[in-house]
């Protein structure tokens, strides 16, 4: 329930986000790499831009290519790495950023406005507190020897989706 709670938000939430943004030709998830390039002047290489925003590489390539082919983003070569390239946001980079940051802040006030501060509040710490016990769990399949911890009400975890039924 929770869950889907969550994601039902994140979802509407991003739509809402994107269809302010539409209009500069930007979604939601490229103005989010041209805030983090905008938070590190000196630049990112993709890998780690992908990890700060817990994308795959696959994501974060197809939002690089479309910033690079809008001129936002620049990609220079890393020294000592011939691989490796280093992404930095270009003036117009810069400048789409900070108008349509400002833009999508306006759907933030007014989600965030609808709930009293100390609801915003409590929600931010109880979201805190999940989203880390996301990152500190694994919860890959565990084996006989080393047997995962089963969340409450669930007696054995199943297996993957192509053995249930077998």
């Amino acid at each position: 329930m929770l869950q889907s709670a969550v994601i039902l938000l994140a979802r509407r939430w991003t739509t809402r986000v994107d269809e302010v943004l539409a209009e500069g030709g930007l979604n939601a998830g490229q103005l989010a790499v041209l805030n983090l390039l905008a938070q590190r002047p000196s630049g990112l290489i993709q890998r780690e831009a992908a990890d700060a925003l817990a994308l795959s590489e696959a994501v974060m390539s197809t939002r690089v290519t479309s910033l690079l082919a809008a001129g936002l983003v620049e990609r220079q070569p890393l020294k000592g790495d011939r691989r490796a390239h280093l992404l930095r946001l270009t003036d117009s980079g810069r400048e789409a950023a900070d108008v349509w940051s400002a833009c999508a802040s306006c759907v933030q006030y007014s989600v965030e406005s609808s709930v009293s501060l100390q609801d915003l509040s409590t929600a931010l710490a109880v979201l805190s507190r999940m989203n880390a016990a996301l990152g500190a769990h694994d919860c890959s399949v565990a084996t006989d020897a080393d047997p995962a911890p089963q969340p409450r009400g669930c007696t054995r975890m199943p297996g993957p989706v192509s053995t249930l039924g077998a």
